[in-house]
């Protein structure tokens, strides 16, 4: 073997040592904030599904939640210089008083809310109705992809409903 091939043979093993070390990190990003997602949203949304909403970004970890039940930050770049800026929150309230009219949704300007009636209070110790809200964080004033927050919404609306034990029927996300 000639000292070029020689060469030629490191320098591909290290290239792809590097590039394995690359996809291997990009990966446990991943990995990581679909589990930091999953425990501060307590499991009500869909991890995959967060990740995608609002751009690119595979790093997102949980912000200071206050009156949310979770509010997610995604790694952006501005200027050069890696950031996290929050992106998402997630809001869940359980009422016992009757509210008037069926399961729908409330299209905000950057938010959804969704409330979710319960058919049997009684099952659902004494729940009448969730009312679960998908807002985005960022500055802009839109939802992102038409029908996207909302069916964040719904699909925590759905999973809140069945962890309180409160059977419900909610129509299908508004597209836009």
């Amino acid at each position: 073997m000639t000292r070029g091939k020689a060469l030629l043979s490191v320098v591909i093993a290290a290239g792809l040592a590097l590039g394995g070390w690359a996809l291997y990190d990009a990966y446990r990003t991943r990995e990581d904030s679909r589990a930091e997602i999953t425990e501060a949203c307590q499991g009500l949304v869909d991890p995959d599904a967060v990740m995608r909403f609002g751009g690119s970004g595979n790093k997102v970890d949980a912000d200071s939640a206050g009156q949310h039940l979770c509010v997610l930050r995604r790694e952006v770049t501005f200027e050069g210089q890696e950031e996290m800026h929050p992106y998402f929150s997630l809001t869940v309230a359980a009422s016992n008083d009757a509210e008037p009219g069926e399961s729908r949704f409330d299209l905000g300007v950057r938010s959804v809310a969704v409330t979710a009636k319960c058919a049997d209070p009684v099952k659902s110790g004494g729940v009448t109705s969730l009312r679960v809200t998908a807002a985005t964080e960022y500055d802009r004033a839109d939802r992102g992809e038409p029908g996207t927050l909302a069916a964040l919404a719904r699909g925590a609306a759905l999973r809140a409903a069945a962890k309180a034990g409160c059977e419900t029927a909610l129509p299908r996300a508004p597209k836009d």
